[in-house]
């Protein structure tokens, strides 16, 4: 399993919006990629929004991200900025027990 992890500033006042537009058009968007396994973001605070997109290969990470990057360009472009992407091996793994 390969996990992408992003980084970006949000401008000010423009995280609800950016929320709205990622769950109604990235998070569809993803869903349809070969081997996509899982999507979270996270309000960091402080202006900052994380993500964390888990796939079944290095391949599938690869070209959901050049798929992502083309989108969030196109649809976020205004109101957010990069700050870092990492793609990695997933190497350690747990989830929490369900009774």
């Amino acid at each position: 399993m390969f996990a992408t992890i992003r980084r970006y500033n949000v401008k000010a006042g423009k995280m609800d919006d950016v929320i709205k537009k990622v769950q109604t058009g990235l998070v569809p968007l993803l869903g349809k990629q070969k081997g996509f396994q899982s999507y979270r973001a996270v309000d960091a605070g402080n202006n900052v929004a994380v993500s964390v997109s888990f796939y079944s290969d290095r391949a599938a990470a690869d070209a959901a991200n050049t798929a992502a990057a083309g989108w969030v360009k196109s649809n976020l472009g205004d109101s957010i900025t990069p700050i870092d992407v990492t793609v990695g091996e997933v190497t350690v793994d747990a989830a929490a027990a369900h009774a």
